[in-house]
Formats: C-alpha cells, sequence, structure tokens
C-alpha cells in the first residue's frame, strides 16, 4: 500500500490561503498574526492533519547542524535554540563537527530512508568554507547561522546585527565619560563580525572626534584566551584604558580575570563591554555588560528558511539580520577622575 505523502508548510499556506513564513509564525507560536489569520492556517492545520503527523511519526525529519567545536557557550545555547525550533516543527537534529563532514556520508544522508538528511545549517563557517562549496553541489537545502561574512557565501543566512550591537556599546562607554577605550577584535581582518564590530568601534570614536590610536586595538579569536592574553598587553600600557570593548563575552572574562591579577577594580578602575550575552555573563562579579544576541530568534529563523527551501521557497539566496541589544549590568561606570 502505498504511503500517504505527509503534507508540507507550503500545503497548510495554500489551504490557508496565506504565505510560508505566515504559517512558520503560528507554528512557532510568533506574534504579528491576526486572530482571524491564526485560525484560518489552525484550521487547515487539522484538516491535514499536520501537527498529528509530526508526533505520531515513526522517524521524524532530520537536519544537521554543523560545527566549528563544540566547547563554547555560544555554540552550546545556538544548539539548544535550533533542537527547540526543529521539534516545534516534528525534526530530529543531529551534529557534526565540520572536520567530519565529507561528501560521501551526506549522499548517504540523501538516499530515500526513515531518516533521510532533509537539511544542513552551517554554524560560522569561515569565508570561502568547502562546505557551502559542498552543499551547493549536493544540492543540500541549507542555511548559514552567524557566517564570517556574506559575500560570495551563496546560501541563504541569519546573522546579528554586529554593527549597530558594537556601536552601541561603544557609544555606551563614551556616554560615560570614557575616552581612552581599548577593543579587543574577533579577526578584524577576516569578513565578518569581527570586522564589523572593530568597524562600530572606529565609527563612534570618529563620531565623538577621537582618534583610533593603535597602541590600545587588539587582534584577539574570540576565546578567552586572547582576552585574557591581549587584555594584559592594554592594561600594562603606561597609560592604560580606562574602558575595553571585547569581541565576544569569553575575551571579556579573560579581560577580567587579566584586572584581577593586577588588583584593578572593575569597574572602579576599568569598565568592560563583551558581546554576546552568554549564560555566564550574567553571573560574573560584577555581572558583565554586554551586547544580547538574539541565539532563540536566529536558531528560529535558521530552522524555517530549511523548511521554506523544502517546500519549494526560498530559492534566492538572502542575508538576513536579526537586532541586538544593550545589555547594561555591573561592569561599567564612568571612569575614575
Amino acid at each position: 500500500m502505498t504511503a500517504t505523502p505527509r503534507p508540507k508548510i507550503a500545503d497548510v499556506a495554500a489551504a490557508a490561503g496565506v504565505s510560508v513564513p505566515t504559517v512558520s509564525k503560528v507554528l512557532n507560536g510568533r506574534t504579528h498574526v491576526s486572530d482571524a489569520t491564526r485560525a484560518k492556517v489552525q484550521q487547515a492545520l487539522d484538516e491535514l492533519d499536520y501537527s498529528k503527523r509530526n508526533a505520531a511519526a515513526a522517524q521524524p525529519g532530520m537536519l544537521q547542524l554543523v560545527v566549528n567545536n563544540f566547547d563554547s557557550p555560544w555554540v552550546l545555547a545556538t544548539m539548544e535554540g535550533v533542537e527547540a525550533a526543529a521539534d516545534r516543527l516534528g525534526y530530529a537534529v543531529a551534529y557534526v563537527r565540520a572536520e567530519h563532514v565529507s561528501a560521501d556520508r551526506w549522499r548517504k544522508l540523501r538516499e530515500p530512508s526513515a531518516n533521510r538528511l532533509d537539511g544542513v545549517m552551517l554554524l560560522a563557517p569561515r569565508s570561502g568554507s568547502r562546505l557551502v562549496t559542498l552543499v551547493r553541489s549536493l544540492k543540500i537545502p541549507a542555511v548559514a547561522i552567524d557566517p564570517e561574512g556574506t559575500e560570495g557565501l551563496d546560501i541563504p543566512s541569519v546573522s546579528p546585527a554586529s554593527f549597530s550591537g558594537a556601536l552601541a556599546a561603544v557609544g555606551h562607554l563614551l556616554s560615560q565619560g570614557h575616552r581612552r577605550i581599548g577593543i579587543i577584535t574577533g579577526r578584524k581582518h577576516s569578513p565578518g563580525h569581527g570586522r564589523a564590530r572593530y568597524a562600530a568601534y572606529a565609527a563612534a570614536l570618529h563620531e565623538a572626534g577621537l582618534p583610533v590610536l593603535p597602541e590600545l586595538v587588539r587582534d584577539g579569536d574570540f576565546s578567552i584566551e586572547s582576552g585574557m592574553r591581549l587584555g594584559a598587553d592594554l592594561l600594562d600600557l603606561p597609560e592604560r584604558p580606562t574602558a575595553i570593548f571585547t569581541g565576544s563575552d569569553l575575551q571579556a572574562l579573560g579581560v577580567m580575570n587579566a584586572a584581577a591579577q593586577r588588583w584593578l577594580q572593575v569597574p572602579g578602575d576599568l569598565s568592560i563591554v563583551g558581546f554576546d550575552d552568554i549564560a555566564q555573563a550574567a553571573l560574573t562579579s560584577p555581572p558583565l555588560t554586554t551586547v544580547r544576541q538574539p541565539l532563540a530568534q536566529l536558531a528560529t529563523m535558521a530552522v524555517g528558511m530549511l523548511i521554506e527551501q523544502q517546500d519549494g521557497h526560498g530559492a534566492v539566496p538572502a542575508a538576513l539580520e536579526v537586532a541586538t541589544e544593550l545589555v547594561v549590568r555591573g561592569t561599567t561606570a564612568p571612569p575614575a577622575s
């Protein structure tokens, strides 16, 4: 007996007379959908037995999240967001390190089977990544989450608004009276967020009539180790900065460690602003002022973009940005007089 084809989001959208993104919003409990539209979508879901199909399926569809490493709180938080968003749509998620991906493995996973690979999310792919070329050549639906630059990426992507977030961070320090502000970037010479955050730092100083002093700029790699090492560099200058903006929260934690080793008080002697708002940021002493990345929203959007590709939508590559938010906590204050 031939199995009844499982309904797709596109089928629900057609039955309800709405767009695929609108169905995704309803499924994900998002706002900005009228009650009347939500009722039409829910009626279509019920008539097509969409939700029951997801709950009763013996094997859910499978999405794969490819990561560079598993040792970052930012990566783990993104994984949680992806899994939650996929589960709401009836998909399981498999995780793999980028170095373990091969064309043969992906070809086998794309063969018809109960756990066929339906799509791939690449987390923070670097410029020129072989994985982007691979998913394109194998015609696998794919989305990049927080890539290192979108120029020439050739697959849809979703990223935090790094420039505006960094601009808010440095603007906050300037508004408190800081003029000697250091920065520890994340690969500022590579396309992507490190460069964008550095550009925002330079733009904020320029707007305030201040020069970018090379002695206050350090090029890091987003790690806590680079925060400790480069933070020590800045704090050992004959005239140290009164504030430091870092490209990641992990770097900020490293700077806090370097400051403690030198008996410097935060924020009395040194103000610090990070970027990401990982879980540990609210637990430091004092709690870290940072720029919040909406990781759950990034994950939900990435999963939705994958599903739309499977349903014949979203074929044209698009680079979407999600707004960030400055979270002021306890590591910033006016400079000591």
